[in-house]
């Protein structure tokens, strides 16, 4: 019983080893000279997600 606890124990502490990885999105790919904008609260306390910033590109809100 005690080495079904410790495999148990063994696989979730490696499963979840890679729980706390963060890809970040690849630079450039959306447009040429595109960047990545991660999500965040403008001014006004409005939320914006995360997106691609296009050099050129006119945002309209």
């Amino acid at each position: 019983m005690r080495r079904l606890f410790a495999l148990l124990g063994l696989a979730l502490a490696v499963g979840s080893v890679g729980a706390g990885c963060y890809v970040a999105p690849a630079r450039g790919r959306h447009c040429p000279g595109g960047y990545w904008i991660d999500g965040h609260y403008d001014r006004r306390g409005r939320w914006h997600r995360p997106h691609w910033r296009c050099p050129g590109v006119v945002e309209i809100e």
